[in-house]
């Protein structure tokens, strides 16, 4: 199920005249979806997001124009808008938050408003997406998803154990065991494996639902041991 089809299911939507960053909607961790209509034309222009806090993913009329960091090699995106118009997606992830030193104060989300060219961008429908609560979700089968989306799997057991959860191929995301908040994963790593608790499991069938922000796998696994990826063992001696 795409996100972009359940946002009113997850979220009540705020009428913004600018992004705000989560605190001031009463958020603090997960993500933000922030949404505009472009008014054109933009021929040849560049996107920058001004105060981002983590990570964006940027979306023009559905389709993924790119992504943005914080501390990533890239500041801006190319963006071209027709005489019509186009609707601008952006999708923000908290990654963390500093705990120590003058940068405290750390507001997640967009702090510093978005500009096309010289043009700051207003008129903003904003969605906190903590997520908590997935139950509204509906799914069915489709062939291919472009951008984020929820997958629903499920997995017989014959009695509940402690397992771990690995998802090779996909990007990055999040995962729920019946409803449990395992926790995110990123190809980047190091990390592996999700760690499946034995109580979260039921005997016989158990739900998984992952929220993919890019590209999903073909397979989940289900191991018996952790795989916490490239160690370094230290000096020796």
């Amino acid at each position: 199920m795409a996100l972009a089809d359940c946002l009113d299911v997850l979220s009540t939507p705020r009428q913004r005249l600018s992004p705000e960053p989560m605190e001031v909607l009463g958020q603090l961790l997960g993500l933000i979806h922030c949404r505009t209509w472009l008014r054109g034309s933009f021929l040849d222009s560049t996107l920058r997001v001004h105060g981002l806090a983590d990570r964006a993913q940027v979306l023009l009329g559905g389709v993924p124009l790119g992504v943005l960091e914080r501390t990533g090699p890239l500041d801006a995106l190319p963006i071209s808008v027709p005489d019509t118009g186009a609707q601008l997606d952006l999708l923000v992830a908290n990654l963390r938050r500093i705990s120590y030193g003058p940068l405290l104060e750390d507001h997640k989300g967009i702090s510093g408003g978005v500009r096309s060219d010289g043009q700051y961008q207003v008129d903003w429908e904003i969605r906190p997406l903590p997520p908590t609560d997935l139950a509204g979700l509906r799914f069915w089968a489709v062939e291919q998803i472009v951008g984020p989306a929820f997958h629903r799997a499920t997995l017989e057991v014959p009695e509940p154990a402690d397992g771990f959860l690995a998802l090779p191929g996909w990007t990055k995301g999040q995962v729920w065991l019946n409803g449990f908040a395992l926790g995110r994963y990123w190809d980047r790593g190091p990390q592996r494996t999700l760690y499946a608790p034995a109580p979260v499991w039921r005997a016989r069938l158990n739900e998984g639902v992952i929220l993919e922000l890019h590209r999903p796998g073909e397979r989940i696994e289900l191991c018996d041991v952790t795989d916490l990826g490239p160690t370094d063992p230290g000096p020796t001696g």
